[in-house]
């Protein structure tokens, strides 16, 4: 028989112990799918609980180690809200990140992004060439994931096979993705007609 499900209270930090003593429930999907609901059609108490979840993940008193599920929950949240304000939110999470996270975690957040109408290109490689490492691995993640969803632009991919060329990172192992994500463009770059008139030369 299933737990039925109770309204969060007003108070997020109470709302927050009971996420807890959710996520590993069976009730937990329900609960995620019922606030992704609330908060597309912009339930105040709702958007509190999402900025007070993001505090707390900044501040270490929610960790990728111990509460996976809610601080992914929360990802997909902004990512089926999917306005400027989650896009923001996201960005801004990882901009302002100063303690490491899981590469997993930095993984979904750029899987994410493709989903988002609007985005700002320009910051997204701003982060990629940060001298924090961890930052510039979501920039590079999110370029590659945006990339091969073909959500750039002919000088954006330019720009992007320029930077990954060169590209390391010493912490984070990225040169699969990379060598995809160039290898795609270089695919790109040899387009049918590039193909017929290098037979036409034979």
């Amino acid at each position: 028989m299933s737990t039925a499900l109770k309204s969060l209270p007003s108070s997020p930090l109470e709302s927050i112990e009971i996420l807890k003593s959710e996520m590993d429930l069976p009730i937990w999907e329900t609960r995620l799918v019922e606030m992704m609901k609330l908060a597309s059609k912009g339930d105040k108490n709702t958007w509190t609980l999402v900025y007070q979840l993001v505090r707390e993940a900044d501040s270490g008193r929610l960790s990728w180690g111990y509460h996976k599920a809610i601080l992914s929950g929360l990802i997909y949240l902004l990512s089926y809200v999917g306005d400027s304000k989650s896009y923001r939110i996201l960005v801004n999470y990882v901009k302002n990140l100063d303690r490491p996270i899981p590469i997993g975690a930095l993984e979904l957040i750029s899987d994410m992004l493709p989903t988002f109408p609007e985005l700002d290109i320009k910051e997204i490689f701003e982060i990629a060439a940060h001298n924090d490492e961890l930052k510039s691995a979501f920039g590079v993640m999110a370029l590659t994931k945006l990339t091969l969803e073909n959500r750039l632009t002919d000088n954006e991919k330019i720009k992007t096979k320029e930077f990954l060329a060169t590209y390391k990172n010493q912490k984070y192992f990225l040169s699969d993705i990379i060598e995809t994500t160039l290898e795609f463009l270089s695919e790109e770059d040899h387009s049918p007609s590039d193909f017929l008139n290098e037979l036409e030369g034979l």
